[in-house]
This record gives C-alpha cells, sequence and structure tokens, in this order.
C-alpha cells in the first residue's frame, strides 16, 4: 500500500466513515484538527478527482481498442462521482456499495431518475465486460464501450456541477 501523509491518513478514515461516526466527530470537534466541514468538502473533491481520473484512463482505453476495461474505468468514473455526491450530502459513507449507490442519488440532483438509470446499466455492463468471457473478440464491445464513454463524460460533469452549486466542493 502506498504511504499516506498524516492529513491523508485522516482523511481517509473520515471518507470511510458512516454517517453515525461523522456525526460523534461533529459532537466532539475540539479534537480533530481540521474542520470537519472542510474535511468532508476535500473528501468529495478528492473522490471527484479520483472520478476524472478514471474517466480519462477509460476515454485513453477506448482511444487504444481495449474496451472492456474501458467500460471498467467509464463506470469508476461514474461510480466515485456518485459516491462524492452522496457521501457529502449525507455526511457518511454509508451507501457505498454498488448494488445500492444509485439509489441514494440525492433527490434534488437533477434528472435524478435518469442518473440513477445510468448508473445501474453501467454496473451491469462492467459487470458483463469484467466477467463474461463472450464476445471473446474486444471488437464486440466496441459499441458498448463508445456509448458508455459518452454517458460517463456527461454524467460525471453533471455530479460535478451538483456538487459545485451545492457547497459540497
Amino acid at each position: 500500500m502506498p504511504s499516506l501523509t498524516v492529513a491523508e491518513s485522516i482523511l481517509r478514515h473520515l471518507a470511510a466513515s458512516n454517517q453515525a461516526t461523522i456525526a460523534a466527530m461533529a459532537m466532539s470537534q475540539s479534537r480533530h484538527p481540521y474542520p470537519l466541514d472542510e474535511a468532508i468538502r476535500q473528501v468529495t473533491s478528492d473522490r471527484l478527482a479520483l472520478a476524472g481520473g478514471q474517466l480519462r484512463a477509460g476515454d485513453y482505453l477506448v482511444q487504444h481498442s481495449a474496451f472492456r476495461a474501458s467500460i471498467s474505468r467509464h463506470y469508476y468514473a461514474m461510480y466515485h462521482a456518485a459516491r462524492a455526491v452522496v457521501f457529502s450530502v449525507t455526511n457518511g459513507d454509508d451507501h457505498q456499495r454498488h448494488n445500492i449507490l444509485a439509489r441514494n442519488l440525492p433527490a434534488t440532483l437533477p434528472q435524478r431518475s435518469t442518473r440513477e438509470q445510468q448508473l445501474t446499466d453501467a454496473r451491469l455492463l462492467r459487470n458483463e465486460a469484467d466477467y463474461e468471457p463472450y464476445p471473446i473478440n474486444e471488437i464486440g464491445w466496441a459499441a458498448e464501450a463508445h456509448a458508455l464513454a459518452v454517458t460517463a463524460s456527461e454524467f460525471t460533469q453533471a455530479l460535478e456541477e451538483y456538487a459545485l452549486l451545492n457547497g459540497y466542493v
């Protein structure tokens, strides 16, 4: 595992904390070296940056005809963008499981039902690309990979804009 700075260790702990743990942290604010609100915004920003990195990796893989791998990276871009926003809205990482994250997107997210379906569909496609042997030929995944690249870009942009407009970052 890569080594972490003290600040990264604290933020990592916060990023994996559930609502109850974060609520308890808020009650004992004086014991923590960073203001909790700022730390939550930092975790949200860092996870959105991770989403951007996954998006760029997926785009690179599509350009190099690694279609199965690109599907995985594009899904993870969407997953991390959604996880960032849900973490920020709920003040906890209670909904990080892949099969429940989409259902916990904020009610105020524009086109929420569309975004929920996009994330769910991307997860199912990623499962197929990662675990199913057929089609064996990479080119068989090209259309899905190209379509997901577009969806992932729009999805991550929409969640980043939502986070910015609502003061989560």
